[in-house]
């Protein structure tokens, strides 16, 4: 038995998209490692990465279609499933129209071809949409307001900066190939920032530790750049020749009160005036996470510290940036070529809000709905009225490789394949620039298929003679047709199995064109940094802030299939020593978790890594550990994006048998 060795990429919806190696012996992978010839990633995978074989050969693997009958699931052929799925789309179709019929779907499997899911949606005609996002929509609708597009410097461009600032994103558990980068930077000579509410693993990187308050961010970054102007510290040359509407922002910080920004962010004024001073003695770059936009004010908090990047005119330098995502390739995907002629005019729903409008939606009413590469049942806010909505829809099918807590309520389940047994393109608009070309490596497991294959053949069922029926190979070369006027060579790209875009700029808008209706950056409108003030204001309902944070071992809840903890776990401050003293708890101690929007048993853990008033928890549990933090989280959206907002949870401690 020879070793064969071939390359793909992980396609999680992950920063940094592992160029791994993987070791085939008579047609089965036996090992997965990372790949050292790639500039970014540099030869090592993390732990979810490590875990794909084991994914993948799980014996849970669903093998066959699986058709629900009395409340039990029943394996069936493929022939029965796509017959009995194309019987149930004509009826409702015929009966209450193509609006009954909803898709829903999100990131948990990347993967162009995945998108061509959305393609066969646009074919059946108008149907029923969910809009917004779970994970990082309040930042991008915020990045394109400022800049006309959302970009990123190249991973390299840190070598060229004086100050990094690590802003509300935890690289070592959620963006490890970025950590070699800043450790070299740091050996020569950068200091590092980390401003988070909590004590993150990160933390052991940085030089100076700034901990705000849940939600303070915006407030922070207002102190600042009242600071930066009230000093003259600010670019004169950029908020001159480059920006629109400085002079409005310019009064409206004039006539901050400090004291009031103080309190909301919970950091002293010495803190503001050493931050200012590092952030204007360029370069500085900024890399902003994602959990400081799951606020009602998510959009105007990235807003703020995009703002404090103009004014400290690190926009378009090298060694400077705002750095949220890196939107690379979507732009230029040819999905015109394949799309339907006639204009569509879907109805849509704000994911985040799915538990209330999905019920309230009529004329029609949802009759079927389609759900892949996602787990709502655990993810979406307000869980148990989502679980509600979604299980009072007539029929449900479920794309998936195993028994999820959302496949178990569908009424058809499709086993689809893993990323190596089946051929596609993988990227992301995160932080790593790279486009990878997935050769499928090995047969599928049992009777899996494609997303593509089921939803082509699914049209012919359909009689759905216009839907375009290829190989996955002709649907890569026509949606990637577009892509030589970024540079992308597909000869080296399916030699290579990944490039990168030659045309993309290492350090965007160095020219400072921007891609607004006006061409310049465009700062936040003091209307909304005074609805943000004002909602800081609010009184809170509860005692804590709950805030949930990704895990090292798993991406949302996926690779926790296996665990056998019984209840999630949930950090308190020791600062808090009046409250846990009062009520008696014990470390590791069992306790519930309440607001207005349900329960939650979770183990108490007492910690010295957040404040005083804040608890936090890892997300991602599957309902067997004993829940979905989201049982607690609000159904509300944020200001822009249609964002979930998971950060403005507030809950109350209850202390059991008594």
């Amino acid at each position: 038995m020879s070793s064969e060795y071939k390359l793909c990429a992980c396609p999680l919806d992950c920063f940094d998209v592992c160029s791994i190696r993987a070791e085939i012996i008579d047609g089965k992978v036996i090992k997965l490692e990372g790949n050292k010839d790639h500039p970014i990633t540099q030869g090592f995978i993390c732990e979810k990465g490590r875990r794909h074989l084991e994914r993948m050969y799980s014996p849970q693997r669903l093998k066959r279609p699986m058709k629900k009958v009395n409340g039990e699931f029943l394996e069936i052929s493929w022939e029965e499933a796509l017959d009995t799925i194309a019987k149930k789309l004509k009826n409702y179709i015929n009966d209450y129209g193509t609006l009954s019929i909803a898709q829903y779907n999100d990131g948990g499997a990347g993967g162009l071809l995945k998108n061509v899911e959305n393609l066969f949606f646009d074919y059946l005609g108008n149907v029923t949409l969910f809009k917004g996002s779970l994970c990082w929509g309040a930042g991008i609708a915020a990045q394109k307001s400022d800049f006309g597009d959302v970009k990123g410097h190249s991973p390299e461009d840190i070598y060229n900066t004086k100050t990094i600032v690590i802003w509300g994103r935890n690289p070592v558990e959620t963006n490890i190939h970025l950590v070699p980068f800043i450790k070299k930077a740091r050996e020569n000579g950068a200091k590092v920032i980390l401003i988070d509410p909590i004590k993150t693993a990160t933390f052991v990187y940085s030089d100076w530790h700034i901990q705000l308050k849940p939600g303070g961010d915006t407030a922070f970054a207002l102190a600042v750049s009242k600071y930066i102007l009230e000093n003259k510290q600010y670019d004169t040359d950029f908020v001159e020749n480059h920006s629109k509407g400085f002079d409005e922002i310019k009064g409206y910080l004039e006539r901050l009160s400090y004291e009031e920004l103080m309190k909301v962010c919970g950091i002293d004024m010495n803190a503001v005036k050493s931050f200012a001073e590092l952030l204007t003695d360029k370069p500085t770059t900024i890399y902003i996470g994602y959990g400081l936009q799951r606020y009602h004010s998510g959009g105007v908090t990235v807003r703020a510290i995009d703002m404090l990047g103009a004014l400290a005119g690190i926009i378009g330098i090298a060694g400077g940036g705002v750095n949220y995502a890196n939107r690379v390739y979507g732009d230029f995907i040819n999905w015109d070529a394949v799309a339907p002629s006639r204009e569509l005019q879907h109805r849509y729903i704000a994911k985040p809000k799915l538990a209330v409008e999905l019920t309230e939606i009529d004329n029609p009413k949802v009759k079927a709905i389609f759900i892949s590469r996602s787990n709502p049942a655990v993810q979406l806010p307000n869980t148990m009225k989502a679980v509600e909505a979604l299980d009072k829809i007539e029929f449900k099918v479920v794309l998936d490789y195993f028994m999820t807590d959302t496949a178990s309520l569908a009424d058809m389940i499709l086993p689809v394949t893993y990323f190596m047994e089946e051929t596609d393109i993988v990227y992301s608009s995160m932080w790593n620039g790279s486009i990878f070309y997935n050769e499928k490596l090995v047969n599928g497991y049992f009777e899996a298929k494609p997303e593509i294959e089921i939803y082509s053949l699914l049209a012919r069922k359909m009689g759905m003679t216009d839907f375009p029926q290829m190989t996955s190979e002709q649907w890569i070369s026509t949606l990637l047709s577009n892509t030589t006027e970024i540079g992308l060579d597909m000869d080296v790209l399916k030699e290579n199995k990944f490039s990168f875009a030659k045309s993309v700029q290492s350090i965007p808008w160095e020219d400072y064109k921007f891609k607004t209706s006006s061409g310049r950056f465009e700062f936040v409108s003091p209307d909304a940094l005074m609805q943000y003030l004002k909602n800081q204001n609010d009184p809170q309902m509860y005692d804590f802030k709950l805030l949930t944070v990704h895990m090292r071992e798993a991406l949302h809840s996926q690779f926790l299939m296996d665990s056998e903890q019984e209840h999630p776990e949930v950090f308190i401050s020791k600062e808090d020593i009046d409250m846990i003293e009062s009520m008696k708890l014990m470390d590791g101690e069992l306790i519930k978790l309440e607001n207005q929007y349900g329960s939650l048993f979770a183990v108490i853990r007492f910690s010295d890594k957040c404040q005083k008033g804040v608890l936090y928890m890892k997300q991602g549990w599957w309902f067997k550990n004993g829940g979905s933090v989201n049982y607690l989280s609000s159904p509300e959206i944020s200001d822009m994006g249609n964002q979930a907002t998971y950060n403005e949870c507030c809950v109350k401690i209850v202390k059991l048998g008594e």
